[in-house]
């Protein structure tokens, strides 16, 4: 009990610390949003709208001291036969970041990913990320994909740049693994990647994009639910 004990004080102290520092900053905290429209959510590479397009937008809290807190939602369509899936994602994070030197920040988020009268297949998952010189890398993981208690493991590796005066080449790639997939979806792993280009004119962020994965056979899916097939994506967004 003594130790059960002390472990509950650590955890309320280390909440009220989290607290403290994010409201102590509240005056001087920034806050943005994003609204936009894309062709189709693509999640790495899986189509969360059935290929149809989706309506996205964020906001976001970023303090002083490194901490930002943000929420996020887009419509979604995971409907089969049978099956009425829920109709809204929306996602809250909390996230830390900061400067190792002028080139090389890093940043470390726990996610919560939630969809609208479905409260079972909602999951925490955490993700670590660094910035160098036009590089990103990061790792993401959960121990409870979708509420499956499946872990399922996400690295990527991207690339951005600026060929032109506010233009900019985007590449990305992405490794997905974990028993989530293994023994959920029937297959070890996959990987998706996508090249695009991007830019702002009159305030509005417009980019077009090629994705792709390296499923195939049965784990090819080209229309409907999970499309995973490749794809152009057209996007639009308008940040303030």
């Amino acid at each position: 009990m003594y130790n059960n004990l002390n472990k509950k004080r650590l955890v309320q102290l280390v909440g009220l610390a989290l607290t403290t520092t994010l409201f102590s900053g509240m005056a001087a905290a920034e806050v943005t949003g994003e609204i936009g429209v894309t062709s189709d959510y693509r999640f790495r590479g899986i189509s969360q709208t059935a290929g149809d397009p989706a309506v996205q937008g964020g906001i976001d809290w970023s303090f002083e001291s490194g901490f930002s807190v943000g929420a996020w939602a887009s419509n979604v369509d995971f409907d089969e036969p049978g099956y009425n899936g829920p109709d809204i994602e929306y996602d809250f994070y909390v996230a830390y970041g900061g400067e190792i030197n002028e080139d090389l920040t890093y940043d470390i988020t726990l996610n919560r990913y939630n969809y609208s009268g479905e409260s079972d297949i909602g999951y925490f998952e955490v993700a670590a990320g660094m910035d160098f010189k036009g590089f990103r890398a990061a790792y993401w993981y959960t121990n409870d994909y979708g509420g499956t208690d499946l872990d399922y493991h996400y690295a990527e590796l991207n690339y951005s740049y600026e060929f032109l005066e506010n233009w900019s080449l985007d590449l990305h790639y992405g490794y997905n693994v974990g028993d989530a997939l293994n023994d959920g979806e029937g297959f070890d792993s996959y990987s998706d990647y996508s090249i695009g280009v991007s830019t702002e004119l009159a305030g509005f962020g417009l980019s077009l994009a090629w994705l792709a994965t390296d499923l195939s056979g049965d784990q090819k899916v080209s229309d409907g639910v999970f499309k995973n097939s490749d794809t152009a994506l057209a996007s639009v967004s308008y940040a303030f």
